[in-house]
């Protein structure tokens, strides 16, 4: 650690001074005029705002002069938002697009004065539902009505190629995925409880990163997913309440508030949320070799009621020290908790379907978890256009504490009497401290180029106490039991550097990289006087190649490649036993070795800037070896089957996809993505291979009196698992939106999920020694109510305003001629 944060301190010494003698882009300008609509007037003093239209990040602004006529310079090539506003005037925005080599004019903008109507349509910036960039797809959280009143993980339900299963886990193109939030990894854990602690309403946008760059970290075989989350840094107050309730019985509440005061930008946020949602599950297995009991089918059924709550939020500033200079401080607390009752039948049956024996299993739990993080970062510009360096800093502390029972009773048929039980406690205690360092520059050279650098440093502790209890009818006490025990202390650190180069060559631009990750896993199970320790030095590879069609610059292509890697995590190394499904049991391999991945993408893209329609394809390779995935054995003497992550040989996968998003009509649009993949996976024992394919298409309708309304589906065929396939998956959802009072202040959201109650989770298993079928359910059909109100007011010269008409005030009070009473003591 000290040797990391040497390396850091030499390394930001050695960037604040790199590249002086470059030479500068060539200046982009926008420029145009703001008037009166009714007079034509110029508009003095009006405070234009550029804003990045992914975003609405302020990027630079101005006022107008005597004549209303503004311009910017230094202007990269993009898409924005120019957002006017003056006094006793409506607020007006516009999209700008800002072509290379080409100096954009907005034209003549006019401004209503507040109280009247328009009589001409007002130009709004209009977000592109998603869009193509050189190394991610963008898609708007906004337009997500069937999402209002979610989660992160509603959201990602909606995003092509992204898989959500019952549990919440997230994969990627059936791989594993790193989340991140604001381009930063997520501090609260795991990628689950991550996305459970945003509400949707706070997201701006999702970017899906397949095939990430050498400036990411290079774990997760899928990619990086990164929310964004909405932001306005623009002079002034904004405060946003949101509430909800569902049918399932989940209560959702949330509170955003940001205030912009000269050098300072305060914001805050809570959100709170509980649900209570039962599901079910059935199990059926067909033994090819017989157990000791001569057990040759096996059934199990089981329902659940699931709790959980959560209450958490984040507060901090951002402190402009002057122009280029911004720190920014925050602080993050989040309190969870949550419980789970469960009964399971068991039947084990002969091969004539004779019932042999059942039991049954209660299995009672409950959690609580505290999480804490601490950031501070640093950003500095510098007078040439997208020269930046940044730095960060983050401490996350989570402690949590987990009590369960499990009561089973087996019984012989007929005379239904006990011939075996059991009763175990368990109580686990669980510390995780997070640091992440980490600081990057970019600085731009000759006409188009860009250097990007930086280093980075995460180090996890993870100490977990787990005790199980047994109980026993000899001493009637419950024992510790050394099998099922386990005291385990985990640490991962993982240091990095990395370098970007982009430039162009007429149409085609390119940009390539390396990044080097040292990794050290180290666990010590003290139950066992057991270790793991595993060192790995990698070095990833990263080419991008982007190549603008002369005679359209809106069409390209893109072609990329990375290599990935995907470490195994705390929970598959740790040597545990989870027997909470006495017939399923669940360990950990201490024995795991990374597995790493090769990624090759291509894709087309174009946007079509009269009909705002947009289209996007492309075909992609994935190579992995040493993949790990779960693997599932059968005890022939017992009949109980142990799962166990392992490594496999390797898997590979091909793929093409097709969107686009068309605007039928003015208020009609359709978004419709298409995905076809082949997968196969190859090692000693296993040789599995089978096609894919699968859609995800809504359309959005924008009704009269401000009503919205969205209904989308999703479908998926079987996917590859080593020993079968995860069955299909499908689903659809209705939403409306009613927007109410002046600029939208009021929203009131109903949605409908899984009108069909189709959407379940389905495994199927075909090994040598035994088939089954695995089937989950949950509550997936209900309805939701969410409300939202926002106010605000975002002008730069607000508080300018208030300090004047206070100073003209105090004025007008010292002019005022004194009362007789105080001139006659005169």
């Amino acid at each position: 650690m000290r040797n990391y944060l040497s390396l850091l301190i030499v390394s930001l010494c050695l960037f604040t001074n790199v590249n002086a003698q470059t030479t500068h882009n060539t200046p982009l300008k926008i420029s145009g005029k703001v008037v009166d609509l009714s007079t034509a007037k110029p508009v003095e003093m009006a405070s234009v705002v550029v804003l990045n239209s992914t975003d609405s990040s302020v990027i630079t602004g101005m006022y107008t002069n005597a004549t209303g006529n503004f311009s910017f310079n230094n202007i990269n090539p993009g898409i924005y938002v120019l957002r006017i506003t003056f006094m006793g005037y409506d607020k007006l925005e516009k999209a700008v697009k800002v072509v290379e080599g080409k100096n954009s004019f907005a034209g003549t903008l006019r401004l209503n004065k507040s109280g009247k109507e328009l009589n001409t349509v007002e130009i709004k910036a209009e977000k592109p539902s998603f869009s193509m960039q050189i190394d991610r797809q963008v898609f708007d959280a906004g337009d997500m009505i069937n999402a209002e009143g979610g989660t992160g993980t509603d959201i990602l339900k909606n995003i092509p190629s992204v898989d959500v299963d019952i549990d919440d886990n997230v994969t990627l193109r059936g791989k594993s995925v790193t989340i991140y939030v604001d381009g930063k990894p997520s501090p609260f854990g795991d990628a689950k409880t991550a996305l459970q602690m945003l509400p949707a309403e706070s997201i701006d946008r999702v970017e899906v990163i397949t095939n990430p760059s050498a400036k990411f970290e290079a774990q997760g075989g899928g990619g990086i997913i990164n929310i964004v989350l909405k932001k306005d840094k623009a002079i002034g107050y904004n405060v946003m309440f949101n509430v909800g309730a569902a049918s399932r019985g989940q209560l959702n509440g949330s509170a955003n508030a940001s205030l912009r005061i000269k050098r300072f930008n305060f914001f805050a946020n809570y959100n709170g949320r509980y649900e209570d949602i039962n599901g079910s599950g059935i199990s059926n297995r067909e033994n090819l070799v017989a157990d000791s009991n001569n057990t040759r089918y096996f059934t199990q059924k089981s329902t659940n009621d699931n709790l959980n709550g959560n209450n958490g939020g984040r507060f901090g500033f951002d402190y402009y020290l002057d122009d280029r200079n911004t720190f920014t401080i925050a602080q993050g607390l989040n309190y969870s908790y949550g419980g789970n009752d469960e009964n399971i039948h068991l039947n084990n049956l002969d091969e004539k379907l004779q019932q042999l024996n059942y039991g049954i299993r209660s299995n009672n739990s409950h959690y609580n978890n505290n999480n804490s993080n601490t950031s501070i970062s640093y950003k500095r510009t510098y007078k040439k256009p997208n020269q930046e360096l940044t730095a960060y800093a983050s401490f996350s502390n989570n402690t949590s504490n987990n009590n369960s029972q499990y009561i089973s009773n087996y019984y012989y048929p007929v005379v239904d009497t006990v011939y075996r039980s059991s009763d175990q406690k368990n109580r686990g205690d669980n510390g995780n401290k997070f640091w992440n360092i980490q600081s990057d520059y970019t600085s731009p050279f000759g006409k188009k180029g860009k250097l990007e650098t930086g280093v980075k440093g995460t180090i996890r502790k993870i100490d977990n106490d787990y005790l199980a209890l047994l109980y026993s009818k000899d001493s009637l006490q419950y024992l510790p039991s050394l099998n099922l025990s386990n005291k385990y202390n985990y640490e991962e650190d993982i240091y990095a550097a990395y370098f970007n180069i982009a430039n162009a060559i007429g149409n085609l631009g390119y940009q390539v990289g390396a990044r080097a990750e040292q990794s050290y896993l180290r666990g010590y199970s003290v139950t066992r006087d057991s270790r793991v320790d595993r060192s790995f030095f990698n070095i990833f590879p990263s080419v991008f190649l982007k190549y603008n069609l002369p005679k359209n610059q809106n069409q390209n292509l893109v072609f990329n490649y990375s290599t990935r890697i995907d470490r195994p995590n705390f929970d598959q190394l740790l040597p545990y036993i989870n027997n909470s499904d006495p017939q399923n049991i669940r360990t950990g391999n201490p024995e795991l070795r990374s597995a790493l991945t090769h990624k090759f993408e291509m894709n087309y893209s174009e946007w079509f800037p009269r009909t705002n329609n947009y289209l996007s394809g492309g075909v992609y390779f994935a190579k992995t070896n040493d993949n790990i995935d779960r693997i599932s054995t059968l005890d022939t003497l017992s009949g109980v089957t142990t799962t166990r992550p392992m490594n496999l040989a390797s898997s590979e996968n091909m793929g093409a996809n097709f969107s686009y998003s068309w605007k039928i009509q003015k208020w009609w649009k359709f978004n419709f993505n298409v995905n076809l993949e082949y997968n196969k996976i190859t090692s000693v024992t296993i040789n599995n291979d089978n096609l894919t394919y699968g859609f995800n298409g809504n359309m959005q309708f924008k009704l009269p009196l401000r009503f919205s309304a969205e209904l989308s589906g999703h479908y998926r065929s079987p996917r590859l698992q080593p020993q079968g396939t995860f069955k299909a998956m499908n689903g659809m959802d209705l939403g409306v939106r009613k927007e109410m009072l002046k600029n939208n202040r009021l929203v009131i959201a109903v949605n409908v999920s899984d009108i069909l109650n189709t959407q379940q989770f389905n495994s199927h298993y075909v090994t040598p020694t035994f088939i089954q079928d695995y089937d989950r359910k949950r509550v997936t059909r209900f309805v939701r109510l969410n409300v939202r109100y926002r106010f605000g007011k975002m002008d730069p010269n607000l508080f300018k305003k208030k300090k004047q008409q206070q100073e003209e005030e105090e004025e007008k009070q010292e002019e005022q001629p004194r009362p007789n009473n105080e001139r006659g003591r005169l």
